[in-house]
């Protein structure tokens, strides 16, 4: 089972979602872009995804 994070930073919300096996959705999060530090939002954004799916960061594979 590979899982893959995707990530996208808009201007209001960024999203982060994890696929398994290139075609199923397991979960998906958002939190609002935190544009004086990018990385504020894509954290708390993939923390998020992470928890709901109850995946550890070394499961993933390709982000």
């Amino acid at each position: 089972m590979t899982i893959l994070l995707g990530v996208d930073t808009g201007g209001t919300y960024t999203d982060a979602v994890l696929i398994r096996d290139d075609t199923d959705v397991i979960a998906s999060a958002k939190s609002l872009t935190t544009r004086a530090d990018l990385a504020l939002g894509i954290g708390s954004a993939v923390w998020a995804v992470l928890a709901e799916a109850d995946v550890a960061p070394g499961e993933i594979a390709l982000a």
